[in-house]
């Protein structure tokens, strides 16, 4: 599934995910992530606006290190969770990022 009105592409994920929040780590399911930003499913949801460490683990790939904010919470079918817009990204996460939406969506 590939989402084309946003500026970013956006494809459905999968990948585990974590989060460094203020009571210690919540571990969840990134389920879509774009190059702005991503949808965190997780039972254990932040504040919006609060900014915190996050680490997704792509398959065969090094885990993406990012900062995120959290912009809105949001119940799925599969779950409630947080959308994350990333505020700080590395170029090689970034690059990661990029291919696998790239792949997911075609692009490639």
């Amino acid at each position: 599934m590939f989402t084309c009105s946003r500026r970013n592409p956006r494809v459905y994920c999968g990948a585990p995910g974590r989060i460094e929040g203020p009571q210690g780590a919540i571990r969840g399911t990134v389920r879509n992530l774009s190059r702005g930003g991503s949808f965190f499913l997780s039972t254990h949801l932040l504040p919006v606006g609060h900014s915190f460490d996050m680490q997704i683990q792509l398959p065969g790939a090094e885990p993406i290190r990012a900062v995120g904010e959290v912009r809105y919470h949001h119940q799925y079918a599969e779950g409630v969770g947080m959308g994350i817009r990333f505020v700080r990204l590395g170029g090689a996460d970034l690059s990661q990022i990029s291919q696998f939406v790239d792949s997911r969506a075609g692009l490639s």
